[in-house]
């Protein structure tokens, strides 16, 4: 004996046999198992729980797992707390009762169990069962992160990368996405993938985003099988690969990811990969619709618009785009507009067509931007507002709408609406000639001509002429003529 352990032997007092920690029990027998958590050997007593939870060598008794468990809680074994706390949660074998639940796994977490952690941090952002609180599911989806359940670690990284609850910190978002793809979570790995291949966080690396959609797909994770199926059919940090991805969309939608549907149906419509079936297609964009994808609500109704692999019915179509919408797809916003102004089989709305307009707008959806512009500028639908047509006929020139760029310089060259503007009249007639719209070269052509805001080119003015003339504008038509004599 060490002098160090001579003195401790002398100096503390040798426990009793009361005071002893009582022996493990036979895992397997009930009796001796119970004679051993009533002496206080607590992980006995969540054996036991388990046992009657189960029906394990005893008859299923849920009231009596619930008492064992809450035996083996007090006594701070906190799986047993977190098993008692699900229990409670649905009510089985004990009362149903939520507070009882959340307490139970907050004590859980707070010794250690993660999945405790992890399970009252997502109630508190889903918001479902108790009030939304964001800043609380944070920091318990941080303590679960922590304690080794990398679903938790994929959770607050969304959280970082949204700002939800906590600041924005694409970065820490991405490193988290990482330690959950290393601990085995799929959907980490799928996060990770989606961050590579937008550079957040990380620097952009399409093979590396590529890799880590296989990874996650070959794990399971169908939401990486379909972008995996993305990237080989843009040929993102992966080759080419028509067929390939029309497998993987096939994969993902028989797995029920319903975006997987959607694409498979659009490669049925265009024969690119897979064999060219419109009925097929059609089908595809039933399933992802019926799946939740607002893409496949959207195509199935432009189907039933037009009578194409469908037959045409319009209700259904309009039916259809109001589900897009509602989900997301703002072309159906859109496109119900513009059966609410345009379709004699509805009757005519423009009110509820500028709403859905806007709506559309305001989701991203040029093509509503522009037809809500001339709304505002013909009070139609909405009261007439020139400043906010101005904006958006810009902000549709801006995103491609040639038209709009017409509309747009016509009254930067008038001046009574906006501040005259003769250059930039002229750049966005140029803008919406090289679009295809024959009127906007012909405006662009007079000004070249009289060197209207731009310096005088009749050489080039002339050649426009000609191009606007052999649309069918008759007066250019006599412009060349006048050249001519």
């Amino acid at each position: 004996m060490t002098l160090l352990a001579w003195i401790l032997a002398a100096v503390l007092p040798i426990p009793s046999a009361a005071q002893e920690a009582a022996p493990p029990a036979n895992p397997s027998d009930p009796a001796a198992l119970k004679k051993s958590c009533d002496k206080g050997a607590f992980a006995d007593c969540q054996k036991l729980a388990g046992m009657y939870q189960r029906g394990e060598g005893v008859a299923k008794d849920l009231s009596k797992a619930a008492g064992f468990y809450k035996k083996a809680c007090e006594g701070a074994v906190a799986q047993s707390c977190f098993e008692l706390a699900s229990m409670h949660r649905a009510g089985e074998g004990v009362s149903k009762d939520l507070s009882k639940a959340i307490t139970l796994f907050q004590k859980a977490c707070d010794g250690g169990h993660g999945e405790s952690c992890i399970r009252l941090g997502t109630l508190y952002h889903e918001g479902k069962e108790v009030e939304k609180d964001l800043k609380r599911s944070a920091v318990l989806l941080k303590q679960g992160c922590e304690a080794g359940i990398a679903r938790g670690c994929t959770l607050l990284g969304s959280m970082l990368r949204e700002g939800l609850g906590v600041p924005v910190d694409l970065k820490q978002g991405a490193e988290l996405f990482k330690k959950a793809c290393d601990g085995g979570d799929t959907e980490g790995c799928t996060q990770l993938a989606l961050a590579y291949r937008s550079g957040q966080g990380v620097a952009k690396d399409l093979p590396r985003a590529a890799a880590l959609f296989k990874q996650a797909c070959e794990g399971g994770n169908l939401r990486a099988c379909y972008n995996l199926g993305l990237a080989h059919e843009m040929g993102q940090g992966v080759p080419k690969d028509a067929a390939g991805a029309a497998a993987l969309f096939k994969k993902a939608c028989d797995g029920g990811e319903a975006r997987g549907c959607h694409s498979l149906g659009l490669m049925h419509r265009s024969g690119v990969g897979v064999a060219k079936d419109l009925a097929q297609a059609v089908a595809l964009f039933k399933q992802a619709c019926e799946g939740g994808a607002a893409s496949g609500c959207f195509e199935l109704g432009a189907h039933h618009e037009v009578g194409s692999g469908v037959i045409r019915d319009i209700p259904a179509t309009a039916d259809l785009y109001r589900r897009a919408c509602s989900g997301g797809d703002y072309r159906g916003c859109t496109s119900l507009g513009l059966l609410y102004t345009e379709s004699r089989f509805l009757t005519r709305d423009p009110v509820r067509a500028a709403a859905l307009f806007k709506e559309a707008c305001e989701g991203g959806n040029i093509p509503g931007c522009s037809r809500l512009a001339s709304m505002y500028e013909m009070a139609v639908g909405v009261g007439r507002d020139i400043d906010k047509a101005l904006a958006l006929y810009k902000r549709s020139c801006d995103g491609g709408t040639a038209i709009d760029c017409a509309n747009f310089a016509k009254h930067l060259r008038r001046g009574q609406y906006i501040t005259r503007d003769l250059p930039q009249a002229a750049q966005r007639y140029n803008q919406a000639c090289n679009g295809g719209v024959a009127p906007a070269c012909y405006e662009f052509a007079i000004m070249l001509d009289t060197g209207e805001g731009v310096p005088r080119d009749q050489s080039r003015s002339l050649v426009l002429f000609k191009q606007v003339c052999t649309s069918g504008d008759q007066r250019a038509c006599e412009k060349v003529k006048q050249r001519q004599r």
